[in-house]
């Protein structure tokens, strides 16, 4: 099973508008609220396509599940807010990991870790999984810069520590320089 996509702009489960400085303004300080709470992570929203003055969050790693019924619901300004948990995003991530663990058995790929995160910093935020490996092989670099269900794949190398057989010298009072 391959799950490598060759498109590397793919946005399949990224809304467009999902960037918190697209909300609308009175929103905007609840959610960096939310956010700084950690009740969970806010994976896109979007306003309903039915009913104008909702906005649907897609959540996922949810910490707090009566805070999330605190919020279903609830008015802020002219608009009700929406909390979904998002599944899909958790599941696919989830598969992701296990197929790149998958590969860190295989010693061509030369696997130290591997971090999965979210950039919510770029608009529209970009899921990476970086894998950090203990040197670069033909497969690990054909891994580079490749999307798997639209997570992107970065390889960088684990940096050691530079290795000296040198010893310090001692000096005339026998202490080391």
């Amino acid at each position: 099973m391959t799950l490598i996509e060759k498109n590397p702009t793919n946005t399949t489960f990224i809304d467009k508008n999902s960037s918190p400085s697209k909300l609308p303004p009175d929103l905007q300080d609840v959610i960096e609220q939310i956010a700084r709470n950690h009740i969970f992570t806010i994976n896109k929203w979007e306003f309903d396509p039915v009913k104008c003055d909702e906005i649907i969050f897609y959540v996922h790693d949810i910490r707090n599940e009566s805070s999330i019924e605190d919020l279903q619901g609830k008015q802020i300004g002219n608009y009700t807010l929406k909390i979904i948990h998002d599944t899909e995003f958790e599941t696919t991530r989830s598969e992701v990991n296990a197929y790149l663990n998958e590969l860190g058995n295989n010693p061509d790929y030369q696997i130290n870790s591997i971090s999965m995160n979210t950039d919510r910093i770029n608009d529209p935020p970009e899921n990476h999984a970086e894998l950090w490996v203990y040197k670069s092989t033909p497969e690990n670099k054909k891994l580079d810069n490749t999307v798997i269900k639209g997570w992107k794949i970065l390889v960088y190398p684990v940096s050691s520590p530079p290795y000296t057989t040198k010893t310090p010298k001692a000096n005339s009072s026998g202490e080391s320089s």
